[in-house]
């Protein structure tokens, strides 16, 4: 599926590239004298993790026929726990922030909205999910507004 328009503004564009690229200096230690990526982080954010999210594709696309859409205040809760849960962890905190981080630079060069934990399973399987995303979804909404109200005052 060729994606050819972009879900999100500018705003979420440039929120997401700098919150990506700070999640990534974070992982990588916080300081430019002792910035280095542990080798079991690096494996569970570019490799463990999306692959579960691409497992998680996989089995929405073999049980559901169209996009999930779990954005309401309930998935976003969740996500949030899962988030929180995943960052809190000694075993896959390092890892959950490089995914994030990476995640939303990709998210962010894609034009895709809502959640960065599905940006990599929608680009493999050509699907569309939907999680909601505590911090972008409110951005991605008020800008989609924007771009409503700009489109029936031009057209």
């Amino acid at each position: 599926m060729a994606k050819t328009k972009r879900d999100i503004g500018p705003i979420g564009t440039a929120a997401r590239v700098l919150t990506g690229l700070a999640l990534l200096h974070i992982a990588g230690g916080a300081t430019i004298a002792s910035w280095g990526i542990e080798p079991q982080d690096a494996l569970i954010g570019l490799g463990a993790l999306p692959a579960v999210m691409v497992a998680l594709g996989l089995a929405a696309r073999r049980y559901a026929p169209g996009p999930i859409r779990f954005t309401g205040p309930l998935g976003i809760a969740l996500n949030l726990a899962i988030i929180l849960a995943l960052i809190a962890n000694d075993v896959t905190g390092g890892g959950a922030t490089i995914f994030y981080g990476a995640t939303m630079l990709i998210a962010a060069w894609r034009g895709q909205a809502g959640c960065e934990g599905t940006v990599v399973s929608n680009w493999v399987l050509g699907r569309d999910d939907q999680i909601g995303c505590p911090t972008f979804t409110p951005i991605d909404e008020v800008e989609a507004q924007l771009r409503r109200r700009h489109a029936a005052t031009t057209g």
